[in-house]
Formats: C-alpha cells, structure tokens, sequence
C-alpha cells in the first residue's frame, strides 16, 4: 500500500516553490594565497561579492538553497472568507573545508497561517496572519539591508521567534499592526537568578498609493531587546535593566511608469506556492517599451537605552540612523542603477547592542559614519539571451577612534583595526560580468570582481615595537581580485 500512497502524492522541483542549485568555481583572490586565507580557486568556499551586491536580499546567489513550501489556500466556510497557509522550509547545503562530509542548515523560513475577511470585493480585506515560528519576514523598514526587527534584533540566542499581524488593505492602502516574541535568559535584577521570560516586540505601519506613480509608507516599532548585564558589580541597580528599543521608518517612491515594478525585497514577502503565483521561468531582466524612471528614498531611526559610558551608574539613550536613495533608470532593454546609502556607527552596530556590548559609545569618541554610492548597469540581448552587467561602488566605511588605536566597522560583527599612523580610507569595489540565458531555468555567469581596501592590516612584532604594532597588509591583500564561475539553475 505504501508505494501506491507514495505514487499518488508524486511531487516535481517546482511544487516546493523556489529552489537555486550552484555550482561555482571561485576565488576570493586570485593574488594570495593560503598564508592570506586564501586556497586559491576552488569549488567549496561561497561568498564572492562585492559589498554593494546583494542589498535587497540575505542570500548571494552563489550559494545552493531551497525554500521548500507546502501550500494550502480554501475558501471559506462563510461568504467572504478565506484561508491560506504555508510550511516553509529553508534549505542551504554547504561544505566545509575544516571536515571531510557536507552538511546541510534547514531552518524555518516563515511558516505562517492566515484568514482574510473580504470586505466589498476587489482587493479590500481584513486579515490576520500568524508566524508560526520564524517571523523575520515581519519587519520594519524597506530595503533589505536596512530593515530591523528580525529575530537579530535580541540581544540573546533566540530559538523560535513567531509573531502575529493583523491588517486592513484596500487596493494600494493598507495598516497594520503586530506582535512577536522570542524566549531567553531573563536575570532578575532582586534574586540574580537566570530563569525563562519572554521578550516581545511590536510594530505597526500603513501605506497609501496615489494612482500608479507615488508610493508613501511609514511604520514604528518598539522592543525589549535584552537587559543591561554589563555592568561593573552585580550590586549595580542598573543590573538586569531592560533594553527597551524604539524605532521609526519611512519611505516614499516615485516612477514614471506603473510598468517599471516597484524595488522589493522577496525576503519580506509571504511565500506561496500556487499556481497564480508561479511562474513558467524565474529568469527574467528589465525591460520596458520606452524609458522610464524609478525613484526610491527611506529614512530609519532607531533608540535604545544603554549603560552609560562615563558614569557607569545611570543610563543613556543611543540613536542610530540609516537611509538610502535608490534611483532606477530603464530604457528598453538596458538598465541604470544609481543608489546612495547611509548608516551611522550606532545604527551599524544597533544589534549587538551597542559597541561594547550594552554600553553606549563616549559621546566624546571620535567617529564617523558610512557612506556609499553604488552604480550598474546591464543591457539585455534578448535574442542572443545575453546580458553584459558592470558595477562600481566607493564606501566612506564607519570608524571609531580609541586608546588601542582606530578602527573601520564593515558591519555589526565585522571590524579592521587601522595601520597605525594611518588614516582609515575610502574602500573601492567594481564588478564585470556576462550571463548567458541557457534556458529557462538554467545560466551561466562569469564574473570579475575588484576591491581596494587600504585599511586592510596585519600585527606585527619588531625590535622598536616588542609589544607588536599593526602595519599596512601585503599590497595583494589590501588589492583584491577574484573571480566567479557559475552554472546556476532556479527552478
């Protein structure tokens, strides 16, 4: 009976909705080598991108992933009514080059389950959606790489992360509001002892569209991050505080065109898998009849409060900023991309939280904050299935001065401590690249990648300097060249 059970319940590749499978042959730097951390070309290690690459999704498209989902939608039991839900899975299979067998990370991907009430027909409804576990595609703020409010955003190892949203939409207009949660350590600032407690978050938002060309939206958030713990005695009153954080965001796009889709990341979109929502390929390119124009500009401010650094007895309220401008230019089949970007060192390291873990920076600390343009281009050879891309982004990156020296912050984990006697430098990207459309499914991509980054240092040992100094690193560390080589299939 069981074969028959399997027979009859048959799934292909497209049922689970989006999968990619690479096979890249890479090389971060193609002028080092091992003693630089860098095994020459390969088929293992992933990650080759430029730092301007991938800004409206988590995932570069080098890696191999699958979200696989189980769908269901129904009408209702009563007039009006309707139903859907979705188990996804996150597939990412990898190999490590420290162990002799792949491995593969599954994790949820935005399981949820939602009833919507229509109201008087078209697209007016009302409806209620629960994350089951995973609510990271519930967020505040609009391109990916800015936005906030994701299980990241505590200050602890969080486990299921699921939440709740409930909103009211009526064709390009909405609101919303919601809650999620996530368990963790909780100190109680009277006993000391560790126990269980959950940390909720909430959000809320609305848009409106006016016609086909201008888009406004706005939304406001506020979490319990985690608590104050890094403190000087466990006697302090401030030990066990909670780290309350308050944000805002907002966006306003513009295009000349309804044609000319809207910029949004998938990563914060509900995922479905029927068939008004597959498509018959997932390779696709800009392309409009005529020109067209798209622009799109957000701001994020985000608070918290944390140990204050001078006193070390009271508290002090840290405040972060990030925003972009995106601008879009299409004309037939060739496409123009010209963005600037903007994140202050709070904002940066919002997650953490704080520089040194809880405590807010010296007001008196010299630093600054990073700033970025990017701009790429590509033309489409429809017939030929062809399309030629060139990329170039320069970075003001994010520094901070202290005792021990000056420091470049790339991101929330990701640091550089400057050469001494040094400036810290502007850091120069550029990418070139071919990808030829095989069929519909399936590409291949060859890539050259570019990067100088003078702040790039290593720490040395000298008869002069015994205790060790940090020197500039090897002129083919501080220039990186790498290329990428990839057959990739999206199916």
């Amino acid at each position: 009976m069981l074969p028959i059970l399997l027979m009859s319940t048959a799934a292909f590749g497209g049922d689970f909705m989006d999968i990619w499978v690479t096979s890249a042959f890479e090389d971060t730097n193609v002028n080092a080598g091992p003693e630089a951390y860098s095994p020459s070309a390969n088929f293992v290690q992933r990650g080759n991108r430029a730092f301007f690459e991938d800004y409206e999704s988590r995932s570069s498209d080098d890696i191999s992933r699958a979200q696989l989902v189980l769908y269901r939608a129904d009408d209702g039991n009563w007039p009006n009514w309707k139903t859907e839900a979705a188990f996804v899975l996150r597939y990412t299979p990898f190999l490590n080059p420290d162990q002799t067998d792949p491995g593969t990370g599954i994790e949820d991907d935005g399981s949820y389950v939602r009833i919507i009430r229509e109201l008087d027909g078209g697209d007016h409804s009302i409806s209620l959606t629960g994350y089951a576990v995973d609510s990271g595609r519930f967020r505040l703020g609009y391109s990916y790489d800015l936005t906030w409010g994701g299980r990241e955003m505590y200050a602890f190892t969080t486990g299921a992360a699921p939440g709740v949203r409930l909103q009211w939409q009526n064709g390009g207009t909405y609101a919303f509001g919601g809650v999620k949660s996530a368990v963790g350590d909780y100190v109680d600032p009277d006993t000391r002892l560790k126990r269980n407690q959950a940390f909720y978050g909430y959000l809320a938002g609305a848009g409106t569209q006016m016609g086909d060309q201008l888009k406004l939206e706005v939304g406001v958030g506020s979490f319990q991050q985690g608590q104050i713990q890094n403190v000087d005695y466990t006697t302090s009153t401030l030990y066990g505080e909670t780290i309350n954080a308050l944000g805002y965001a907002g966006q306003i796009a513009w295009r000349s065109t309804a044609e000319l889709n809207w910029i949004e990341s998938a990563d914060l979109k509900l995922y479905r898998n029927s068939p008004e929502f597959i498509r018959d390929t997932y390779i696709s390119h800009r392309q409009l009849d005529g020109f067209g124009v798209l622009v799109q500009g957000e701001i994020n401010r985000l608070s918290h409060n944390l140990l204050d650094p001078v006193s070390g007895n009271t508290t002090a309220v840290e405040t972060g900023t990030a925003g972009d401008l995106q601008t879009l230019f299409v004309n037939n089949n060739t496409s123009v991309g010209i963005d600037m970007v903007y994140k202050d060192l709070a904002y940066i390291l919002f997650n953490v939280p704080g520089l040194t873990s809880g405590v807010a920076m010296n007001p008196d600390m010299n630093q600054t904050a990073q700033l970025y343009g990017r701009i790429k281009a590509s033309h489409y050879f429809a017939d030929a299935h062809v399309s030629p891309t060139v990329g170039f982004g320069w970075m003001q990156p994010a520094t901070y001065e202290t005792s021990g020296g000056t420091f470049v912050q790339y991101t929330e984990r990701d640091k550089e401590q400057v050469p001494q006697g040094q400036d810290p430098s502007p850091i120069m990207s550029g990418i070139a690249g071919v990808q030829v459309d095989m069929s519909k499914s399936v590409v291949v991509v060859g890539e050259v990648l570019y990067t100088v980054d003078p702040n790039q240092s290593e720490f040395v040992k000298t008869d002069e300097n015994p205790n060790g100094i940090r020197v500039p690193a090897p002129e083919n560390e501080q220039n990186v060249l790498g290329v990428n080589v990839m057959m990739r299939a999206r199916f």
